[in-house]
């Protein structure tokens, strides 16, 4: 059994990176707000291990939801972010084949 001591400072770390993921959601950095919620998740998996009273387990729930809520609002914002598309065009260096309009006037 693990003592409260060693839940609280789980449950104060999983907290910590729910603000920064609340933060990066807002500063729509997506990459760093996934890599923060894959590290969260795995620290809620270890909590709930350390359950063993009622209140923490209000609390693994609480935490449990708060990332959900997070992951959905990843998800939903990464699905709106535009695919970035390559140039098809390629910059030879050599002037442009279309002809100017001195050559087609009248």
């Amino acid at each position: 059994m693990t003592s409260v001591e060693e839940f609280i400072a789980a449950r104060i770390s999983i907290e910590t990176l729910a603000e920064k993921i609340a933060r990066s959601v807002g500063d729509k950095a997506i990459r760093n707000s996934k890599e923060n919620l894959d590290e969260a998740n795995r620290k809620l998996g270890i909590l709930e291990t350390m359950v063993a009273n009622d209140v923490q387990v209000i609390v693994a729930e609480r935490l449990s939801r708060q990332l959900a809520g997070l992951g959905t609002k990843l998800d939903a914002m990464a699905a709106k972010t535009p695919v970035k598309k390559k140039s098809s065009k390629r910059n030879t260096g050599y002037p442009s084949p279309v002809p100017s309009g001195e050559e087609f006037s009248s």
